[in-house]
């Protein structure tokens, strides 16, 4: 456990040299929070899924936008191949089925794997319900496919999504769920940033400690079937 912790340290180095450099400018009397405030008003142009792509980058995501599933399939194989994969974790998701099957992947697929396999999957494919444009995140309801702890647990998350459900703001979201009144809200929902990423050890900010160390998320531009 602890050379895991010593790896993932060691990959946010330039992460906390990010954070050294904040202190010290504390340190000498600038004023970190208007730096801090302006950076967090930047605006990102572009259509929703522009504005979805820059802010998931922002965060160490890796986006690709694609014209249909056939083009996310390519994605997907490509992922698979480049991190040697030899077991990948895949939701019930209907359109993370679709992809994963045209993938036609070398490795073994396990469809809603127990809990104790997962931790042996080098890949997690899921859905996602939605994206929020200004901030690059997912959101993935439990009712909508199960078994979302393969979002969760493998080393590495691919995350699919249509361009037709991101939108540009997390109020824009939560109004979608809301209108569809209580009986269509799900009993967990997910809201995905980026990779795992904690500062509990030292307050020395870790990549994927508790959870995907790599994100990746397949925009499809292309109408699907849910």
């Amino acid at each position: 456990m602890f050379e895991a912790i010593r790896g993932h340290l060691a990959a946010s180095a330039p992460h906390d040299a990010v954070r050294a450099a904040h202190h010290a400018a504390a340190a000498h009397g600038e004023d970190v929070s208007a730096r801090e405030e302006k950076r967090a008003t930047v605006v990102f142009e572009g259509t929703a899924v522009e504005r979805f792509k820059q802010a998931l980058e922002a965060v160490a995501g890796k986006c690709f936008v694609v014209r249909d599933e056939a083009a996310a399939s390519e994605v997907l194989r490509r992922i698979a191949e480049q991190r040697d994969s030899q077991r990948v974790a895949v939701t019930d998701s209907k359109l993370a089925g679709r992809v994963l099957k045209l993938a036609a992947l070398r490795s073994e697929v396990l469809e809603n794997a127990a809990v104790e396999s997962l931790f042996e999957c080098d890949l997690g494919v899921t859905g996602a319900r939605w994206g929020v444009a200004e901030t690059g995140t997912l959101v993935i309801e439990s009712d909508a496919e199960r078994n979302r702890l393969a979002s969760l647990v493998p080393a590495a998350h691919v995350a699919l999504v249509e361009a037709r459900n991101v939108r540009h703001t997390l109020g824009e979201v939560l109004q979608a769920i809301n209108e569809r009144g209580e009986g269509g809200l799900s009993r967990a929902i997910t809201f995905i940033t980026g990779p795992s990423r904690t500062s509990d050890i030292e307050l020395t900010l870790a990549i994927g400690v508790h959870g995907p160390a790599e994100l990746y998320v397949v925009v499809i531009e292309g109408e699907g079937n849910g």
